[in-house]
């Protein structure tokens, strides 16, 4: 059941790191954490590339009482993280995780070649209140999302990675999402226009929630950045030798 007040809950603290408020504080890929607020109730990992997986953001958020998560082919790298033994989740599973309903969703890429299937990543469902909220990860649109049924949606529409604007459009309906929160993109990533694009793509009836906070340059940072270390140092040494 759609309440609105759990849409209100949502925080993406920037790209596809998500907070969910209320009675229990729900981090999903925890980055650009500001602060030690050390407030996780739960932590879900979708999987482990550096724009959704950073020990030093998952250290800031947890407290003694956190339960993590993640798929299981990454349960080893969350545990050195943590410091405690993670819940390990296979697509297709269910479970209660500090009280919070859980279900694990096949994340994948189908023609492209960033996240493969036989890595186990995953989405998830979860049920706050009685409201069901998908948060995808890092996907493209496959038989096993779109199974899913939700309240509140939250779909990476950054093109070039994972899904174009116009598929995750065609998801968020078949899933019959009443709301939608578009994420994962930014430079490099679909730039201003993916949100844009998507809510033009989107079925009328859905609402199309666009937050300033998503538009980053991470993978400038994850990409570029250390090109241009790596070409400093190489040119640096050359020089150094002649």
């Amino acid at each position: 059941m759609f309440d609105r007040n759990v849409l209100d809950s949502i925080t993406v603290i920037t790209h596809s790191a998500v907070r969910i408020g209320g009675d229990k504080v729900i981090y999903i890929d925890p980055i650009g954490i500001e602060g030690e607020p050390h407030d996780a109730d739960l932590i879900l990992i979708t999987h482990p590339h550096a724009d959704h997986f950073s020990p030093a953001n998952i250290r800031k958020v947890l407290k003694d009482s956190t339960v993590v998560a993640c798929p299981e082919s990454m349960a080893g790298k969350l545990g050195r993280a943590s410091g405690r033994e993670p819940v390990s989740l296979m697509p297709g599973m269910s479970t209660s995780l500090a009280g919070v309903p859980v279900e694990a969703v096949a994340a994948y890429n189908q023609k492209k070649f960033y996240h493969p299937k036989k890595k186990g990543w995953l989405g998830y469902v979860l049920t706050v209140g009685e409201t069901r909220v998908y948060i995808a990860g890092d996907t493209e649109s496959n038989p096993e999302n779109k199974a899913v049924t939700c309240d509140i949606a939250l779909l990476p529409v950054d093109t070039s990675r994972t899904m174009t604007p116009d598929q995750a459009a065609e998801l968020a309906k078949l899933i019959s999402a009443q709301a939608v929160i578009p994420i994962h993109y930014g430079a490099l990533l679909g730039g201003k226009k993916a949100p844009v694009k998507f809510k033009q793509a989107l079925d009328p009836s859905i609402e199309c929630d666009i937050r300033d906070t998503v538009y980053s340059s991470i993978l400038v940072k994850m990409m570029v950045l250390p090109s241009v270390l790596g070409f400093i140092v190489g040119f640096t040494l050359m020089m150094l030798v002649l």
